[in-house]
């Protein structure tokens, strides 16, 4: 294959695959729209739990939100992720997430006394 046969390929499947998930933002938007404000606050509150479920009471990965709370499966990621909840995963850090990351540091790289010297940093 050559070069350019390849080139147009990727062009086209990238055009194919934005033109399906433009598709699926549109179907969506119509259906929040079409629900009343009633109802949209009923899935909005039971989106929110979900999330706060994945999010901060289990402290799970992007897939676990997906897979594990919301029972999807992997014809959710990109859809998902394009949506913005990737965005929104990334930036949800519990209140240890630096401490844990310091800790993880100093435990690959042999930082003696770590949990003390993290301690007082956050002091």
């Amino acid at each position: 294959m050559s070069d350019e046969k390849l080139t147009d390929d990727l062009v086209d499947f990238s055009n194919q695959f934005n033109e399906a998930m433009a598709e699926v933002e549109k179907e969506s938007e119509a259906y929040w729209n079409s629900l009343s404000k009633e109802e949209q606050l009923k899935v909005f509150c039971a989106v929110s739990r979900r999330i706060h479920q994945a999010e901060i009471v289990d402290q799970g990965t992007y897939r676990y939100a997906l897979y594990n709370v919301f029972g999807f499966g992997p014809e959710a990621y990109a859809p998902a992720q394009l949506a913005g909840y990737l965005d929104i995963h990334n930036c949800i850090m519990g209140p240890d997430h630096d401490k844990f990351l310091l800790k993880a540091f100093c435990v690959k790289y042999g930082i003696e006394d770590a949990d003390a010297k993290i301690r007082d940093m956050f002091l």
